[in-house]
């Protein structure tokens, strides 16, 4: 990765490269070899382009050509290039895809972070002002019969007790009972550990039967050895 400073956003890049090669058990030697291979995440293919400035020394070669293969490259400071902000029409955009309330840390965000601000409005469009919430509540949720305080803002804070999970309906959703300010409120939450597989097969005998493209598909006499292929699967996206 060349000779860096391991500050925030180089240290992020450092971090999902280490995490890719013990995700895939790869060493050094091993991701300088296949480098031209392999599928960097990336930040890591971001920073080889320039994205972020050229290290002190240059980048590692011939790491850096293998990588990047025929994507461009930026030369010098990235930002020489880019043409001047403006801010204002930045503002004027986030305010009609977001409404009005927005900051100017919201306006910077978005222009040195247009993906994760994005990311992160849809985020609180679904979850709401989350911030709010200490970490436990946050990662683990309230305990049944729980009591905790939300301050939405100075002198406006909500009184919550959590009462009750009703059982999961053919949404995937539960009702949850609790009480607002000492008022008894529900809401339907979808339940995410909540999880439905279902299983097709293979055999045209069965009503579940997929038809293939393929010719000399097993049936239920079939014998089949180990190194036998007798299916393809081209998967474009899963969802369970």
């Amino acid at each position: 990765m060349g000779r860096k400073n391991g500050v925030t956003p180089s240290s992020k890049i450092v971090g999902d490269l280490a995490q890719f090669m013990v995700q895939n058990s790869l060493s050094r030697a091993e991701v300088e070899e296949r480098a031209d291979e392999l599928s960097f995440p990336l930040s890591v293919v971001e920073f080889l382009q320039g994205h972020i400035g050229i290290p002190h020394g240059g980048f590692p070669e011939p790491f850096r050509s293998k990588v990047l293969k025929a994507l461009p490259r930026i030369e010098g400071r990235p930002g020489a290039s880019l043409p001047p902000m403006d801010f204002e029409a930045l503002e004027s955009d986030l305010r009609m895809a977001h409404g009005n309330e927005i900051t100017p840390e919201d306006v910077m965000s978005a222009a040195m972070y247009p993906k994760v601000f994005q990311e992160f409005k849809e985020f609180t469009s679904n979850f709401g002002p989350v911030d709010c919430l200490n970490t436990r509540l946050f990662l683990d949720g309230p305990k049944i019969a729980e009591e905790f305080q939300v301050e939405l803002e100075r002198g406006k804070t909500l009184h919550i007790k959590a009462l009750a999970l009703g059982d999961l309906n053919k949404s995937g959703q539960r009702e949850v009972f609790f009480e607002l300010n000492g008022q008894l409120r529900s809401v339907l939450v979808k339940d995410t550990a909540a999880m439905k597989v279902t299983v097709r097969c293979l055999f045209s005998s069965l009503d579940c039967f997929v038809s293939s493209l393929k010719s000399n598909y097993p049936d239920a006499n079939s014998t089949l050895n180990p190194s036998d292929m007798f299916c393809e699967c081209s998967l474009f996206s899963l969802e369970v």
